[in-house]
């Protein structure tokens, strides 16, 4: 089948090679035209691998001119696989891809923009805070606050804390004995429903992202439910200057529209947009392009 039959750009727009920075890897879109594209650091969200969650949008971001760098924070698609949910090392990550993406002798490192979905929103957000050199930055549909992923009924949340605390002894003697990354330790399921002891739970979260990944999207670290617990951004988020879009989806249950909103209202130089859809279904089909409609039409302005 051909890429328009599939609604995909023409492969003939763009070119793709993979990159590899501080043993982390990613994959470099880049426009058949112009030549020194302005360019989109691209970080997937939460417990995902960025093939599935990010080549379609960066094959249109490539398709409408934009270089677009997508990578796999540590833990998840081809970067180790203990499927650890630390925002800090997510930060580090985004930190090295753009540097990376500055290097990059394809694109224009002078004119970049970050984009993140959920957790890696908020990590985008307060990496432009941190960063003069970031022109703009995409927030969809962001998560500032960790705990705010976990399950909302007090037991599964208690008990998944408990397992948590309980695992870094687990896993550090795990690592001792050579046990395999994605099997020491304790663990809880990456994605779950808000009654469910799982690192994510929303209404319908497993569901879709099972029916995105065409599989399970197996387990995580117990401690995963610490670090979420931890991890706020709110006040970092506050000090970023350059405009930011934020797009809140109607129906979305992980990161719900109000709490978008709410956020957008608190930093300065922000745009928000509503698009009617659920958390994952943004990433593919009529939903994407909807959504990317509004991104594409906020990064033609800004860079």
């Amino acid at each position: 089948m051909s890429h328009a039959a599939r609604g995909k750009p023409s492969r003939y727009a763009f070119s793709t090679r993979r990159v590899a920075f501080d043993g982390r890897h990613g994959h470099l879109f880049t426009p058949d035209r112009p030549a020194d594209a302005p360019v989109v650091v691209l970080a997937p969200g939460a417990g995902l691998p960025w093939r599935e969650a990010l080549e379609p949008t960066a094959e249109r971001l490539a398709a409408r001119g934009y270089a677009a760098l997508a990578f796999d924070h540590r833990g998840f698609g081809h970067v180790g696989g203990d499927r650890l949910l630390s925002p800090g090392r997510q930060r580090a990550d985004l930190d090295a891809a753009v540097e990376a993406a500055r290097d990059a002798p394809e694109v224009d490192g002078d004119r970049l923009a970050l984009w993140g979905m959920d957790l890696s929103a908020g990590t985008a957000l307060a990496a432009a805070a941190d960063a003069v050199a970031v022109d703009a930055v995409i927030a969809r549909f962001p998560v500032l606050d960790g705990s705010t992923l976990l399950p909302s009924w007090l037991r599964p949340r208690l008990g998944g804390l408990a397992r948590g605390v309980a695992d870094y002894p687990v896993s550090a003697l795990g690592r001792l004995r050579g046990v395999d990354a994605d099997e020491r330790g304790v663990r809880v399921p990456l994605f779950g429903a808000p009654d469910e002891l799982a690192a994510i739970a929303a209404d319908g979260a497993a569901r879709e992202v099972r029916e995105l990944l065409g599989r399970e999207p197996g387990t995580t670290p117990a401690r995963s439910l610490v670090k979420l617990q931890r991890h706020d951004v709110g006040e970092a988020v506050e000090n970023r200057s350059c405009p930011a879009l934020f797009v809140a989806g109607e129906d979305d249950a992980v990161a719900p529209p109000e709490s978008v909103v709410a956020a957008s209202e608190d930093v300065r130089n922000a745009s928000l947009v509503r698009v009617p859809t659920t958390h994952y279904g943004a990433l593919a089909g009529e939903a994407l392009e909807r959504t990317l409609n509004h991104e594409l039409a906020f990064l033609d302005a800004e860079l």
